[in-house]
Formats: C-alpha cells, structure tokens, sequence
C-alpha cells in the first residue's frame, strides 16, 4: 500500500511504501530507500539536496531561456546523486495573475483552460529535454493554493499584514508596481506619445489607485542587510548580489500584496477577505515550500522535509523577487530561507534580444529535434552565462557539437572500440606487468603521463569547479581531457605501431575514455551511458569513486567484438 507521509528515511513525501513483513511475527513499514521508520529515527539521513528552476508563466509558450533553467538546474542535480546523494528537483508553471486573465480573454477561453494547455506544454519540454524532475508543481494545484494561503495567514497572524490604500505606477506585464526613481519616459513606437516604462523590465506602466494589503517590508532592512552579511554566498554571482543589497540599502517601502477581485480574478482568494486576491509573486514563490510539504504536514514533519532550498536557479530579471521579498516573507513567518540563489542571464540570439515579433524566438522543441538533446545541453551549458548575457545560434552549436561531440568524444571511442583491439588484453597487460617498459619516444611518453595525472585530479578539479557553479568550467576541463586524449591516440596509432605497443596504448585510451565518460553523466547523460555500455563498464562501476586512472579491471569484455556498433554519432 501507498502512504501520503513523510517518510523519515528520505525526507520525501508521496514516496512512502508500506511493504509487510512477517518474519519474527512483525509488520514494519519500509520506504522505498530501503530504510525502516525506526531505523530513520535511530539514524537520521543527510537532508536530500533541493534545487528548484524558476516556475514558468503560461501566458507564453517556452523560449530557449526555460530549457536553459531547466537544463542548468538538472545538472546539479544530477551531479550530487553522482556524488552519492539523494537529491529533487522541482520545475513548474505559474499560472495565476493578470496577464493570465487577459491573455485568456483575448483567446476567448477560461483561464484554467489556457493554463492547462499551455502548462502541458512546459511538461512535454521537460520530458523532451530528459530533465529529471522529481515534481512539476503548477500554482493552481490543491496543495499549493493551501501553502499559499498559510502563508499569508502566518504572516497575518505575526501582524506583517495590513490594509491600505496604494497610489502608484503599475506593470501588468511585471505584475508589481514601481517607484518613480525606477522608471524612464520613452516615446511610443506605436503612437509617438510620452509614455513610462520599467528602466529595469522595458514593460510600460499605468497609474493605478487601490485598497488592498500591504506587507511591512520595510521593516526588514536592517534584518536582510544581517542576513546578507551573514551569508556571503547568499546570491551568485557576486555582481548580482551587489545590486541587491544596494537596493535594500537604499530603503524598502511597504509591499502591495493584494488585487481587488472585482478585476482581478484569477488568483487565490485572500483567506478571510474574498473581496481581494493574492499578489501573484506571494503566490509564486510559495511553490518551493508547497513542494517540501508546506501547509499539509505539521510542524514537526515539516522541520524533517527537503527545506530549505540548497539552491533556487532564477533569471537575472526576477531577482528582487526571489533575494528581497522571497527571504523577508520566509523571515517573518519563521521559516528558514533557501541557502543559496544563483542567478542567470538571458539568451540572445545573434546579438539581439530575442522577441517574437523580430521573429528571432529560438523553438526549443525544434532545435532538439534538429540536434538531439544532449547536443543543445552541451551547447547551453558550454557558454558561461552567469555574468553576462549569451548569443545563441543554430549554427554555432551544430558546429560545437560535430567539433566536440562527434570529432572529439565520439572519436575517441569509436578508436578505443575498434574490432582489431582488445580492451581486456590491455588490461590484463597492464595489471599483470605494472613495471614492463614500453618502446615509444619521450614526448608520447610525456603525453601519457599527463594524461595518467590528469585523470586523476579530474574529479577533484570538476568538484571544486560545481562548487562555484561554474558548469562551462567543468565541461571545458572534461573535453580538455578528450582532446588531449585524441592527441594520444593520433601519436600512438595502435593501428599501426608494433605489435608490444599496441595493448598498452589502447588500455590508456580506454580509461581516458571510461572516466570522462563517468564524469560526463551528469551533463551529458544520454551520450555518457552510451559511452559507457560501449566499453561495457557495468553500471555499478559508474560512480564517482571509479572516476580515476586504473580503478576499474574488470570493463571492456567484448567491447571490440567484430560487428558491433562502432559509436560515430554518440
């Protein structure tokens, strides 16, 4: 039987199975970790790493930029379950506010008719893009209405909540109202009159007045700017998270959380005042507890869930939402805030912002299928876009992948695998004559010696570089390591050196090949298993611990059969 707890062996709710036992005439409740209840208790496990994507608006089909998010987040998940531990991920859609609403009533259909639709599209990306989520939340689920409105109710009940009335200048696209320092007139493409606009968003403003709720963010200054100051590696990277505290330094003004819901009806209703609706990024950003269980479990089950966040992957325009008002709700309602948000910038393409009516919008689903999907993941996670906006092009990553992918890593074992080979024979060799000299000149001599040291400091080296979050470093220092390998092959040409030379030099492409394949399954999953079942590694020697020169013996039994699929495309 299936039950809806928390399982206290793996913090996860939803995934508890209640297998019998009869031995000893006992019945004991074991989750699908393996681990009883009493055992959990005895021996409490790690807190499974929680990294979450932003969740996607449905006003809009999916660009480049949410499979980036997606596919960046999937990463770090991958790579901790690499790492040995128990690890979710959280993706999603936002589906509640006015752009919703109009979008929808200029289609002529029911908000929730356009979120489903659309929100099954933003799954099928997911699926499409192999992305490992644990859950696909979206804000109209039952749990999350629930979380979002104990939420605010906590918040109510701490008096961080109060009624007013607002005054000011406010984005529908943005679904947030700005000061007059945080606007810029330009003039009108379409009409040529004066109009506002965000200096941040480029979205246009309107002058809005209305009674509705108000959070006390203001006072949280003093407690964010201690939180900042405590947490150093709060926001990555170091830039954006300068411009968040100069933004709190400069004074945080009281927050409008709620819409009139004679206008506003697509929302959560305000618990206890059915005349407003809940700001759509209250809303929102609820969705990362909602997922650990917030508003369903107690207190007590709640302290032993996924939360907080280790990690919460945002686009470099919703930053204040997620490091100023997300941390400052978290603080006045006494939960925790996520350890860490790493903030990325945009995609462009061919050095302009893309836009749908420049007709430079990059489809997702197309480009997958034009290239696959680990050939798009390589290209997106190859370009560092931390710091800066990138530049994407059809072009440029079906060059990188046929550089790379094909001449580079597929080359490598498509050598290794060649039927006139023998991994096995290298090995056996190589083990059972560790000290026998080998007859080859001293700059290819030099080269394998490299090659040996730098294997072995791979992992370390791509450790410390996921550390930073800086996956393109870690990608380059894994197709350095190709490269050079195919260098190796290219000078010791067991094709046709002498007959003594032949096992050794291909046992040392073969393990060039088997640990950076191993190191390669986080970012490159589907190319590095079929790497890896080519040389015929078996699967439990796939773990971080075998990501070294000579760790494994026992591959490559009939990896060079005759006959057998030679990987030319991987």
């Amino acid at each position: 039987m299936i039950t809806a707890k928390i399982c206290l062996a793996c913090n996860r709710r939803n995934y508890y199975r209640a297998i019998e036992r009869f031995s000893s005439g006992s019945v004991k409740s074991f989750c699908t970790s393996g681990r009883t209840f009493e055992q959990a208790i005895k021996s409490p496990t790690e807190k499974p790493y929680y990294i979450t994507t932003p969740i996607f608006y449905v006003n809009a089909a999916p660009h480049i930029g949410h499979l980036y998010s997606t596919t960046f987040a999937d990463v770090f998940k991958r790579w901790q379950q690499f790492l040995g531990r128990q690890a979710y991920l959280l993706t999603g859609t936002d589906e509640h506010g006015m752009k919703v609403q109009q979008v929808a009533e200029a289609a002529n259909v029911k908000p929730r008719e356009l979120c489903d639709k659309n929100s099954e599209i933003f799954k099928d990306l997911a699926l499409a893009a192999r992305i490992s989520n644990d859950r696909f939340i979206r804000t109209t689920d039952s749990d999350h209405i629930a979380a979002a409105q104990k939420l605010w109710t906590v918040l109510q009940e701490k008096g961080y909540i109060y009624k007013g009335t607002h005054e000011g200048w406010y984005s529908v696209s943005d679904e947030t109202f700005y000061t007059e320092s945080q606007l810029e007139d330009i003039k009108s493409p379409e009409t040529g009159e004066t109009i506002k606009i965000s200096k941040e968003t480029g979205k246009t403003v309107e002058w809005s007045s209305e009674d509705n709720y108000f959070f006390a963010l203001s006072k949280f200054t003093d407690q964010l700017l201690n939180f900042y100051e405590q947490n150093p590696r709060f926001v990555v990277p170091e830039v954006r998270y300068n411009e968040i505290k100069n933004t709190v330094r400069d004074g945080l003004p009281d927050l409008s959380i709620s819409r009139p819901a004679s206008r506003f009806t697509w929302a959560i209703p305000v618990p206890g005042d059915d005349s407003q609706t809940m700001y759509v990024w209250l809303d929102a950003l609820t969705n990362y507890l909602t997922a650990a269980g917030y508003g369903s479990l107690s207190s007590e089950e709640f302290g032993r869930s996924i939360w907080p966040a280790d990690v919460h992957v945002v686009g470099k325009d919703i930053v204040k939402f997620h490091c100023v008002y997300w941390p400052a709700f978290l603080l006045a309602a006494g939960v925790p805030p996520p350890k860490q948000i790493v903030v990325h910038s945009h995609w462009q393409m061919n050095g302009s912002k893309m836009s749908k009516s420049v007709g430079n919008v990059v489809d997702p689903f197309a480009i997958i299928k034009k290239l696959d999907v680990d050939s798009v993941r390589y290209y997106l996670l190859s370009q560092n876009i931390l710091e800066a906006d990138g530049d994407f092009s059809d072009q440029s990553a079906e060059v990188k992948r046929n550089a790379d992918l094909i001449n580079n890593y597929a080359n490598i074992i498509s050598r290794t695998c060649g039927p006139k080979f023998s991994i096995s024979a290298g090995i056996d060799e190589f083990f059972s004559q560790p000290g026998k000299p080998v007859s080859r000149a001293d700059d290819f001599l030099q080269l394998q010696n490299k090659l040996v040291n730098d294997l072995n400091e791979l992992l370390p080296t791509i450790r410390h570089k996921m550390e930073t979050y800086n996956v393109t470093g870690a990608v380059i220092e894994i197709f350095n390591v190709l490269h050079n390998g195919n260098l190796y092959a290219q000078l010791g040409s067991p094709w046709k050196t002498e007959p003594e030379n032949v096992n050794p030099t291909i046992f040392h492409m073969a393990e060039i090949a088997r640990v950076t394949s191993i190191l390669l399954q986080p970012f490159l999953p589907s190319y590095a298993e079929k790497a890896l079942d080519r040389l015929n590694v078996v699967k439990i020697r796939r773990g971080h611990k075998f990501a070294r020169f000579g760790a494994d013996r026992e591959y490559g039994q009939g990896a060079n059969r005759k006959g057998e699929h030679i990987i030319t495309r991987i």
